[in-house]
């Protein structure tokens, strides 16, 4: 339940910042994945081998996620600069804050979980304890 979440809160930041097609690099450098939106909002998610992983569906200011079997795994639900995240049986799972280019993410009991930075085409993203975690590059 944990590595769900988990997931569905790291698919949840990568969709905040995806457009069109987005690369994702680990913290090395090396590529982990690619996003391709379509014109709806809709995104789809790969691994860097091209293995499908799962979509997010936009329905306004908010995301439905799926798992690649097509098994609805969680919600994002967006008001202002707060999003809320929650797990498929609707358990509250954290919140994303987000202030100018700048996203503060936490767990389900408030603590901080990582952040991540947008400076232009790119976010760099960092976890709790402030490392480097990867980025993004349109």
């Amino acid at each position: 339940m944990k590595k769900i979440t988990q997931v569905m809160m790291t698919l949840a930041a990568l969709l905040a910042c995806t457009a069109a097609a987005d690369s994702f690099y680990g913290p090395h450098g090396s590529n982990v994945g690619r996003a391709e939106t379509d014109s709806n909002g809709n995104t789809r998610y790969y691994d860097r081998s091209g293995r499908y992983l799962g979509r997010a569906e936009k329905n306004g200011n908010n995301v439905r996620y799926y798992d690649s079997r097509g098994s609805y795994a969680g919600r994002a639900e967006t008001s202002g600069s707060n999003t809320r995240y929650y797990d498929s049986r609707g358990s509250y799972s954290g919140r994303a804050e987000t202030s100018g280019s700048n996203t503060r993410y936490y767990d389900s009991r408030g603590s901080y979980a990582g952040r991540a930075e947008k400076s232009g085409n790119n976010t760099r993203y960092y976890d709790r304890k402030g490392s480097y975690a990867g980025q993004k590059n349109r």
